[in-house]
């Protein structure tokens, strides 16, 4: 998910004078609407919460050793890294997929 939403964020802007018939002296920071950049929020988002699933993974690994886990020096329990992975897992769907909803938006609503 992350490296699809990296590459997300760059895909309206590379082929947006491809699929959207602009013309190369207009500006594409001119036909950007609120809909592109709610886009690259959410891809962003995804791309944050996959980091964050990667982190408590290891963290994850450290409990199954049965080795103490800390997480910003703060101890952190079993439940506390289940509840983590859960919640950065679903989190980086929902935000590709909004990231893609929102990327939709901008190309079939361009006109």
């Amino acid at each position: 998910m992350m490296t699809l939403s990296t590459a997300s964020l760059l895909l309206p802007v590379f082929f947006a004078r491809e699929f959207l018939g602009i013309e190369s002296k207009t500006p594409l920071k001119d036909v950007a609407g609120w809909d592109l950049f709610v886009s690259w929020a959410f891809f962003g988002a995804a791309i944050f919460l996959g980091v964050i699933f990667h982190f408590m993974s290891g963290k994850w690994v450290r409990l199954a050793w049965g080795q103490p886990v800390s997480v910003l020096r703060i101890n952190a329990s079993d439940t506390f890294v289940e509840y983590a992975l859960d919640f950065s897992f679903w989190g980086t769907v929902f935000a590709f997929a909004g990231g893609l909803l929102f990327v939709m938006l901008f190309l079939f609503g361009y006109g």
